[in-house]
């Protein structure tokens, strides 16, 4: 009878070697699958911090309202790592206020602290979007009443097209309205701005020309746009006696009584002002028109009455006296009332996740 009892052990050997090299390779398999699921997530999660880094910066700035620098660079921390953001500028018109065109590049990096301080995934993405910025260029007076107005006497006047701002500008006319005296003209000496140029104004700094639809129409305000929604403000009801400067559009009409504000206040219909004192400080822009009958009206910025011109001609003529009026010219208060509205527009279909191919 055979022995095989030397040959049972290097068998037993060669299994369990061999059982061990397969557990080997299936753990190795595991790891792996589950690196890569690692390694897949941790790429989302960079797309994702990408992507959130770029919409910050666009909001850092569009809250700023200050055009950023070509090459500004900014780095956002976010839940899980960190987004590093830079502009360029790509397009720089003639005009320095005209919109310029930027690409905005973001490089999202994950962090995970017990996998030390090297990036797990970095992604990229970019943007192309223009900075706009808000300009009121094209109002020639402090106060554009394209609906006309009405002298009442036994009131005070001053309208001031000089600039008030602590540094001034130049100055714009004090009253622009259509052509047709004023019954009772308001004295020289209570309208101050520019002197007389072509065509001549019927008194001091008063530019009387055209009919109430070609006033309008030099604003160079889409007045027909404000009225079927097409204008987004921050506000959709007065937002008073703050100094925040913010955007508001009123549907309608608008009693102020005894309050102040500052920003941009735009009124569908009418705007009275009434009560002891009313205040504004900015920009005010009014589709009929303005009845100041607070005791004292004190705007600080620059006004526009009339704009149902460009919509419905012959809105009602507004009267200006019997009361205290003093409407001055301020290119800083304008300046802060736009503000809110200059900032990053995302051009669409103009977005890319894949940058770094480039």
């Amino acid at each position: 009878m055979r022995n095989d009892r030397g040959f049972a052990l290097p068998i037993t050997i060669f299994i369990v070697t061999l059982v061990t090299i397969m557990l080997a390779a299936i753990f190795v398999r595991v790891s792996t699958d589950r690196k890569l699921a690692e390694s897949s997530g941790a790429t989302v999660d960079a797309l994702a911090i990408a992507h959130s880094g770029l919409q910050r910066y666009f909001a850092h700035y569009d809250s700023v309202g200050v055009r950023p620098v070509d090459g500004d660079s900014l780095r956002i921390n976010v839940t899980g790592g960190y987004a590093d953001v830079i502009a360029h500028v790509m397009q720089r018109p003639a005009d320095s206020l005209a919109n310029q065109m930027y690409i905005v590049r973001s490089t999202g990096r994950v962090i995970e602290p017990t996998e030390g301080s090297e990036p797990q995934a970095i992604r990229r993405v970019a943007q192309f979007a223009q900075w706009q910025t808000a300009t009121v260029d094209s109002l020639r007076a402090v106060f554009t009443a394209a609906n006309g107005v009405r002298k009442i006497p036994n009131g005070f006047i001053e309208i001031w097209g000089l600039d008030q701002c602590a540094t001034p500008g130049p100055a714009k006319w004090g009253l622009r309205a259509p052509f047709g005296p004023l019954p009772d003209p308001i004295p020289d000496s209570d309208i101050r701005g520019i002197t007389p140029a072509s065509p001549p104004p019927d008194t001091q700094s008063v530019w009387e020309a055209g009919s109430g639809t070609a006033v309008a129409s030099e604003t160079a305000i889409d007045w027909a746009m404000i009225e079927s929604g097409g204008f987004e403000p921050e506000y959709t009801s007065p937002n008073l006696g703050n100094w925040n400067w913010t955007s508001q559009l009123i549907m309608g009409n608008l009693v102020l009584t005894n309050t102040w504000g500052s920003g941009l206040l735009i009124v569908t219909g009418d705007l009275i002002l009434q009560g002891a004192s009313v205040n504004w400080h900015g920009i005010i822009l009014v589709g009929g028109e303005i009845r100041f009958s607070a005791n004292t009206n004190f705007i600080r910025g620059i006004v526009v009455s009339g704009l149902d011109e460009l919509t419905s001609p012959n809105p009602p003529r507004g009267d200006i006296g019997a009361t205290t009026i003093r409407i001055w010219y301020d290119s800083c208060h304008v300046a802060d009332a736009l503000r809110a509205l200059n900032g990053f527009t995302p051009i669409n279909n103009a977005w890319v996740d894949n940058w770094a191919t480039y």
